[in-house]
């Protein structure tokens, strides 16, 4: 009986120290420097961009046109760039390496994306972010660093209370 009941604590203790480690491991890479200077090509000029994170915060939305949560999600993602483009600046980042270049286009004018559109044309950007499932959004501070993260669709209350923490851990 009390064999069990040092095995169970035993048990108890390693998975509380596993669950300790993984909290303190997503938190440090929330917070890493993902990509220091990303220079990608715009849709709207064909020139190359580089993000000046030093300017405001920054939130990048990786999508596709293809991809049916990406169109559902890009109103919203409209909406709140209107919203807070005085305050932090929206790049849209289509992974053109899997999607066709009229299929963008049509999908800027589709949702009437005004903030600048970039394509990753060899993956590189997406490779470096960790190949995450699409939409995906991050939201970095003034010096590049990943504050916070929405993986897949959600509702526009859930993406403006992201927009504001980022506007928040920078004021």
């Amino acid at each position: 009986m009390k064999k069990r009941a040092w095995m169970l604590n035993g048990m108890l203790l390693v998975l509380g120290l596993a669950a300790i480690y993984f909290i303190i491991a997503s938190q440090a890479a929330k917070t890493e420097s993902v990509y220091e200077d990303i220079s990608l090509k715009e849709l709207a000029t064909g020139r190359e961009v580089q993000i000046q994170y030093a300017d405001k915060p920054t939130v990048l939305l990786m999508f596709t046109s293809w991809c049916p949560y990406c169109n559902e999600d890009a109103p919203k993602i409209v909406a709140l760039e209107e919203q807070y483009r005085d305050r932090l600046q929206v790049y849209g980042v289509n992974l053109l390496y899997q999607d066709e270049v009229s299929e963008l286009e049509s999908y800027v004018d589709r949702h009437q994306i005004t903030y600048p559109v970039l394509m990753d044309e060899t993956g590189d950007m997406h490779r470096k972010y960790g190949r995450t499932g699409f939409p995906a959004l991050f939201f970095l501070n003034k010096q590049g660093e990943v504050v916070d993260q929405i993986l897949g669709s959600t509702d526009m209350e859930t993406i403006e209370a992201s927009f504001l923490r980022l506007l928040e851990k920078e004021a």
